[in-house]
Formats: C-alpha cells, sequence, structure tokens
C-alpha cells in the first residue's frame, strides 16, 4: 500500500467518523428537546394523585406543548393526563380513556370523511382547551393533511392541508 493510498484512507476514517459523530450529536439534541420535561410531568401527574401506574407518555406541539400521559388512576381506572408546558402554571387535565373515542374511532372517522392515502401519525393533544386526536396523513392530492377529531364526539373540528412545492 502505498503513502498516497493510506494517508488518502486515513483521511476518508476520519471524515465519517465525524460525519457518524456530528449526526450522532444533531439526533440526540432533537430527541432531548422531545423528551425534555417527560420526567417533572411523571412526577406531577404520581404527586397529584392523577396517576398511579404511568404507560407512556408523549409529547403534543400545538398552540400550547402538552405532556400527554396514559395510565391508571388509584381507582384502576385507564385514564389520559395533559400536563400543558408553559410558563403559567395551567390546569392539569384529567380524563377517563372511556369517556372519549379510541384512535382506532378517531382513524375510522377521518376515513370516513376523507379517506386518506396512508396514515402518518395519530396522538393525543389539545386544541384551545378541548382534547383531540390528531390525524396526520397524506391525501390523493399528495398534501400533508391534520385532521383534529374531538376526543368526545369523533367530529372533525379542524381540516388543515399543506401542499408541498413540486420542485421542477
Amino acid at each position: 500500500m502505498g503513502k498516497k493510498t493510506l494517508i488518502t484512507l486515513i483521511i476518508t476514517i476520519a471524515i465519517l467518523i465525524i460525519a457518524a459523530w456530528v449526526f450522532a450529536s444533531t439526533y440526540s439534541a432533537a430527541r432531548e428537546q422531545y423528551i425534555d420535561g417527560h420526567e417533572e410531568s411523571k412526577k406531577l401527574a404520581l404527586e397529584k394523585g392523577k396517576l398511579s401506574i404511568i404507560d407512556t407518555i408523549e409529547t403534543y406541539n400545538g398552540q400550547i406543548k402538552y405532556h400527554v400521559i396514559s395510565g391508571e388512576n388509584s381507582s384502576n381506572e385507564k385514564v389520559y393526563v395533559w400536563v400543558p408546558q408553559t410558563k403559567k402554571k395551567e390546569t392539569v387535565i384529567v380524563k377517563k380513556q372511556s369517556s372519549g373515542i379510541t384512535e382506532q374511532q378517531a382513524i375510522a372517522k377521518v376515513n370516513q370523511v376523507y379517506n386518506p392515502e396512508n396514515i402518518v401519525d395519530v396522538k393525543l393533544g389539545m386544541d384551545e382547551g378541548i382534547p383531540i386526536w390528531e390525524v396526520k396523513y397524506r391525501d390523493k392530492s399528495e398534501r400533508y393533511t391534520f385532521d383534529f377529531v374531538n376526543f368526545y364526539n369523533g367530529e372533525i373540528i379542524k381540516h388543515m392541508a399543506i401542499k408541498e412545492e413540486k420542485q421542477s
């Protein structure tokens, strides 16, 4: 192996290591922002007597950022807890899962009304004080679409579609 080949190999390996490190750091920072505050929200839900068991916690980014926790209360009832992530201490909202529609029912409503090409994501959130299922999908026109389905009655309360500009 010649001297030039060895130098090229060392430089290539160094570039790959640096690229991997930059990618890992960026991913870690992005992921950290997503889960930032989850432990505090879990603690709040447990301390306030809202939950005795926590199953999942997700971040919902709407007009107000919420941590949405799924779990059980002290009566062993399945509940959802919405913990607002604002400077003002807004009210933590607790609802029995049985008081609203399921994720599958929200998807069925969107399928019935808009017949999407493919569902991208479904998550619980909050919009203007109303618990919602946010259903994200691609429609037949290739638009990225958001439907807010009312948690209580299954009605679609907002429908937003974003058309992507085609690159020529």
